[in-house]
């Protein structure tokens, strides 16, 4: 990844970690909530752990269930009455995860190098 790409997609994920008040809007207007199991998951809490995600790599399982199961449908951006717009969140997510999974692993170049493969077949988590 360039460090251009990097540093713009930083950029970004600061402006939506400020903007977020993390009032639990977009999940509660989210359509995919029911199908990813966690329709009675506290709305506030569960973005507040996409943000711990977004920060640490690490969240609650509601949290990494949420942020997995995204389709891209808009509904977040529509109520959310803070600019916060969630889609560039999920660039970080999948980031903060591969980052996570790698540091778990002391970022050994083959863990690296099978990230970084085309071949899906072969894949260590489900963001890659």
């Amino acid at each position: 990844m360039s460090a251009a790409f990097e540093t713009t997609l930083q950029a970004r994920t600061d402006e939506m970690l400020s903007a977020c008040t993390k009032c639990g809007k977009c999940f509660e207007a989210c359509p995919i909530t029911a199908a990813a199991g966690i329709a009675d998951a506290d709305p506030q809490a569960t973005i507040a752990g996409v943000l711990d995600i977004v920060r640490t790599g690490d969240g609650p399982e509601a949290s990494r269930k949420w942020a997995s199961s995204c389709v891209l449908s808009g509904e977040c951006i529509k109520v959310c009455d803070d600019g916060a717009n969630p889609r560039p969140f999920l660039p970080a997510l999948r980031l903060s995860a591969v980052e996570s999974i790698a540091s778990d692993f002391k970022r050994t170049p083959a863990l690296l190098i099978t990230l970084r493969q085309p071949d899906h077949s072969s894949r260590i988590c489900q963001f890659c």
